[in-house]
């Protein structure tokens, strides 16, 4: 199971709630039993990233009773207060209709609002669901927006979209050079697609 410190960017503002950092040092150790209390309170207190993290206990069932709805009651009170992993989170939560009834709607808002805040796995989701037209109008445009941005930030699945985006022109001009560019960045990242792909481009080249 991840420790979750280190998986956010705890505001400054926040580190001055005694509560919340107590949790955060118990979570490091793995007590996150012990946590949750401190979690509970601070998120009583409407400290977004105490929701954020209470949320995640929920979702894992550590350190409290196992609960979906729980979780994403936790990620929508931090989501509102944008904490963009909490909106990803939550935007997942109603993309697979975990703990809530499935929304495409509501997944690609979710996702949309971490989007904009550079959360470079919401980038990459976004730009899947316009891919595909899946809670928003189908773009292939848009959809290549998003994942160039995120490609840029070094997220490897969005660097392999950005590639096969250039190479059959969707949502972009055609550019073999550019497609091999995130192939090769991709495939550096031990992405086996990208790796055929690029010996497929060179070949061609």
């Amino acid at each position: 199971m991840k420790r979750y410190a280190p998986h956010i960017n705890i505001r400054e503002k926040d580190k001055k709630d005694a509560d919340l950092m107590n949790a955060v040092e118990l979570l490091e150790h793995g007590r996150d039993g012990d946590a949750s209390r401190f979690l509970q309170l601070s998120a009583n207190n409407n400290n977004p990233t105490a929701q954020y993290l209470l949320g995640l206990l929920y979702a894992t069932g550590n350190g409290v009773e196992q609960s979906f709805v729980h979780a994403v009651q936790n990620f929508t009170n931090a989501a509102e207060q944008d904490i963009p992993e909490a909106q990803n989170d939550l935007a997942q939560c109603y993309f697979e209709g975990t703990g809530v009834a499935k929304n495409d709607m509501l997944a690609a808002y979710w996702y949309g609002r971490a989007a904009k805040l550079g959360y470079a796995e919401s980038q990459l989701c976004l730009g899947n669901m316009y891919l595909g037209g899946t809670g928003v109008e189908k773009s292939p445009e848009k959809a290549f927006e998003w994942f160039l941005k995120a490609a840029e930030q070094g997220n490897v699945d969005a660097q392999f979209n950005a590639a096969v985006s250039y190479e059959n022109g969707n949502g972009t001009a055609m550019d073999l050079d550019r497609a091999q560019y995130w192939y090769s960045l991709a495939a550096k990242q031990g992405d086996r697609d990208a790796k055929k792909k690029l010996k497929e481009l060179l070949r061609r080249t």
